[in-house]
């Protein structure tokens, strides 16, 4: 009896730390949330910040109010370059910069305070060094005197260089704390990636309300306003390019935030299993099931929630269309002219008469074994 029980197989795969991150799965969703992360950057930059509130305008400013030029050259801050040129070189430091912590965060304690210890020490040459020895070689020189004119002129440029380098930072949180999350396997990386971004547009809404950017004078018309409701729709017919830009940078933030925090799930879910479960060709199948299913879940259902977003939004112009076609153009035009489909809260209403219906469609279309019928398509037969 004891002979006809086999013990648990093991295969050439494992579910081990090591060579699950290089699976390609993994490598795919990190490659993915990466890109989602860059474009809805550049997306949110393109929109809101580029020729109106970017770093190269507020470097010309300092510039013009110090009567000097700082230390950063124009070729890496893209102060000679125009439109999103102007970020193409500063990303590329932001996401080495995010690079360089997230393989940090996997070195041993050791080594990590080896390294920020070398970074301070750095920092404090750099803003202090020459200050240091050209007081104390003019204290050798005259006595105890107070620091003069040429020796406090050392400290010009580290001061410039270290300000320039923090607004520059500022520019690329979101970029650099993203990319920390993605490769790092943070949550708090991505949280703050999410958080920052979303914090910009909850500030730039409040500035550029009316009211408010009445009250900032020239600050307030440096701001880009978006007109996204008495626009003409020009994307399908049914929403503005300012909607869709809007409708883009919301459905990238869901894929930046599903891919990361799905990888760092699946890798939670695997650094938690018994070590006799890390081998065994079940779990490892179990796995790739759970990273394929992640990754067909991710494009379709987010691809079908821009698509959605969208219609729901312009609704009211397919509402319009089907009523003039039936009722004739004049009482068409009338309602098309009517306040509730201009203002914020008719597209409010318009997205909740397309959600009403595609609720009452629940009790037509079987949606669940429709999308199961799907769902099996792509599944491989054994």
């Amino acid at each position: 009896m004891a002979g006809e029980v086999t013990p648990q197989g093991e295969g050439a795969r494992s579910l081990h730390l090591r060579q699950l991150r290089m699976q390609w799965q993994i490598v795919t969703l990190q490659v993915l949330a990466t890109l989602a992360l860059v474009w809805m950057y550049l997306e949110v930059v393109s929109t809101y910040v580029v020729g109106s509130i970017d770093h190269t305008q507020l470097f010309d400013t300092l510039e013009s109010a110090l009567g000097t030029e700082l230390p950063l050259a124009d070729w890496l801050t893209g102060s000679g370059s125009n439109g999103l040129a102007r970020f193409y070189v500063p990303m590329g430091l932001g996401l080495g910069l995010g690079g360089a912590m997230a393989v940090l965060a996997f070195q041993t304690p050791k080594f990590q305070q080896r390294v920020k210890l070398g970074f301070i020490i750095t920092m404090i040459i750099l803003l202090a060094g020459r200050f240091t020895f050209g007081y104390a070689w003019q204290l050798i020189g005259d006595g105890w005197s107070a620091p003069g004119d040429d020796v406090l002129r050392l400290l010009e440029w580290p001061l410039l260089m270290m300000l320039s380098l923090i607004i520059l930072t500022f520019y690329l949180l979101p970029i650099i704390t993203g990319t920390k999350g993605i490769w790092g396997l943070s949550r708090r990386g991505v949280a703050w990636s999410i958080g920052f971004t979303l914090l910009f547009l909850g500030v730039h809404a409040i500035l550029t309300f009316p009211l408010i950017r009445s009250q900032l004078g020239s600050y307030g018309s440096q701001l880009t306003t978006l007109e996204i409701i008495v626009s003409d729709p020009t994307v399908f017919g049914l929403v503005t390019a300012e909607q869709f830009s809007l409708i883009l940078i919301a459905c990238l933030m869901m894929v930046f935030q599903e891919s990361a925090f799905g990888v760092i799930r699946q890798l939670e879910y695997a650094y938690r299993l018994p070590e006799s479960c890390k081998r065994d060709p079940e779990y490892v199948a179990q796995m790739d099931n759970l990273l394929n299913g992640h990754i067909r879940h991710t494009a379709v259902f987010l691809s079908l929630t821009v698509v959605a977003t969208t219609i729901a939004l312009g609704f009211h112009s397919v509402l319009l269309d089907w009523v003039g076609g039936i009722t004739g153009s004049q009482w068409a035009s009338q309602v098309g002219e009517s306040i509730e489909l201009t203002l914020t809260y008719g597209l409010v209403i318009s997205a909740l008469l397309f959600l009403g219906i595609m609720a009452l469609l629940r009790f037509v279309v079987p949606w669940q074994r429709v999308w199961g019928l799907i769902e099996s398509s792509f599944t491989p037969r054994e």
